[in-house]
């Protein structure tokens, strides 16, 4: 039970996903064909639509931000991404609902009172800063990300709103990593171990990393939907999740950014750890893969080794690029720790901060972070916000364990068919999330492509889900599942 609702598909509310699908696709395609301000005017009646239904089933207004994560970079005034401005608005929609009766509460959850020391830790440095106002603006984004996460717990009270919304997240970095695969330009090769490579496809990006990222999260929640949806016998979902998987497995490739596949192959990991059901599947495309690269690289002359595989064998070795700046961008952020260590120069500010002169990395000044996650948040926010970081991912960690092997998600048979099908759904969505927030991880390893307004809110979507999940554990059987921890 949740709120004294029992944890079942509510109706299939296919209808409803359906119109909000074929809408979005809609208000996608004839973006591209309508000047900016027209698309807003014929947007505002369609968004005025959804707010109506969104009331009554708050789960299809929070599905509208992946949905639309492909026109998310547009400038609002203020300099407010529109993906932003569209969670406020959905924010309140929701609240409007949960006013009404409508969505669960949040009670305790522990993930999202970690990110919310993340959150808390940002503004305190904000306070010191290098540029408060710079700061300000970072500070925004991640309170609007919260947002989103919190939304995502409330309006998940049933199974059929969890997978709705997983459904939403599929499709809408679907549609991100098709942008990038339907056009990829002519790549130049400057490097003889391809370590250096012009004109990368970018998508809607404004970098390969980023798309690289994107794909990666994608292609690891997606296949773990894929898993789910197989093993419920769930034919169309399986399809659509399937197909998900494969484009997002294609723009991941493109992307040729072997950070990105670093944390895509710690993604994979993570779920065969998280999701029994999902190993027999990513063994046989781990074996796949390692058979084709050998066979590429063994049987193909070295000259003609497709690019994709000269990238990969470059993580390994090679002379490496000679115009990367950064080593000097990762040993100006320990300058700047050593010069502000408890609360940073103020989230955002790695570049002002070295273009004030407080650089002794000259090469730094004009990379706008420290290509590196942990020392990107220990220049910016200290010690403080590193130790948030390690508590909100040590949480995470700990959530996503304990929903992965709670008793109660894995019954079976008799009376328990129901609770096992609800099971499968809350530890795959779980497993998957986890799966994502991983490969942001481990291409935290060797970039940070967290700036970008549509990435940070594909990464608090999963969150959000992860904290959902969760909840429904906790809030559905907490006797069963504290007798159930190792």
């Amino acid at each position: 039970m949740i709120g004294g609702t029992t944890v079942e598909e509510r109706g299939p509310g296919l209808p409803a996903a359906a119109a909000l699908l074929i809408a979005t696709v809609g208000v996608w395609i004839a973006g591209w064909n309508v000047s900016p301000t027209l698309g807003l005017v014929l947007l505002v009646p369609v968004l005025v639509a959804m707010a109506y239904v969104a009331v009554r089933r708050p789960v299809l207004g929070v599905a509208t931000v992946p949905l639309l994560l492909v026109v998310g970079n547009l400038g609002l005034p203020l300099g407010l991404p529109l993906v932003r401005g569209q969670i406020v608005a959905v924010g309140a929609v929701v609240l409007i609902a949960a006013k009404k009766g409508y969505g669960r509460r949040i009670g305790w959850s522990p993930v999202i009172a970690a990110m919310a020391l993340l959150v808390a830790a940002a503004l305190l440095s904000t306070l010191t800063g290098v540029d408060p106002a710079r700061s300000l603006r970072h500070d925004v984004g991640y309170l609007i990300g919260l947002l989103l996460a919190a939304a995502v717990v409330v309006v998940t009270v049933h199974r059929s709103d969890l997978l709705l919304l997983a459904s939403a997240v599929c499709v809408g970095g679907t549609i991100l990593c098709a942008t990038a695969v339907t056009s990829i330009p002519d790549l130049q090769v400057e490097s003889s171990d391809a370590s250096l490579i012009v004109n990368r496809p970018v998508g809607v990006f404004g970098q390969p990393n980023e798309l690289g990222l994107a794909a990666a999260m994608t292609f690891c929640f997606s296949l773990a939907m894929t898993v789910v949806a197989h093993r419920r016998r769930r034919a169309w979902m399986t399809t659509l999740f399937a197909v998900a998987s494969l484009v997002a497995a294609a723009a991941l490739v493109a992307s040729l950014s072997r950070g990105a596949w670093i944390g895509s192959a710690l993604g994979l990991l993570v779920l065969a750890v998280l999701l029994r059901e999902s190993r027999t599947l990513l063994i046989s495309l781990a074996t796949v893969a390692t058979v084709g690269l050998a066979l590429l690289v063994v049987a193909v002359p070295s000259q003609n080794t497709p690019v994709a595989a000269q990238r990969l064998l470059s993580i390994f070795g090679g002379q490496g690029n000679p115009y990367d700046e950064r080593p000097a961008a990762r040993a100006e952020a320990v300058v700047q720790m050593s010069e502000h260590p408890v609360l940073g120069t103020g989230p955002g500010t790695y570049q002002a901060a070295a273009m004030q002169g407080l650089t002794h990395v000259d090469a730094a000044k004009k990379e706008e972070h420290a290509h590196n996650l942990a020392l990107a948040v220990g220049a910016e926010q200290g010690v403080l916000g590193v130790t948030a970081l390690l508590v909100a991912t040590g949480v995470g960690a700990r959530e996503a364990l304990r929903n992965s092997r709670a008793p109660w998600l894995h019954a079976s048979g008799g009376d328990s068919q129901s609770r096992a099908r609800t099971g499968l759904a809350v530890r795959g969505v779980s497993a998957g999330a986890s799966a994502a927030l991983a490969a942001v991880i481990g291409h935290g390893a060797v970039d940070y492509p967290l700036r970008n307004p549509v990435i940070a809110t594909l990464a608090w979507l999963f969150i959000g889900l992860l904290a959902a999940c969760a909840c429904t554990r906790t809030l559905t059987h907490p006797q069963e599942t504290r007798g159930g921890e190792p």
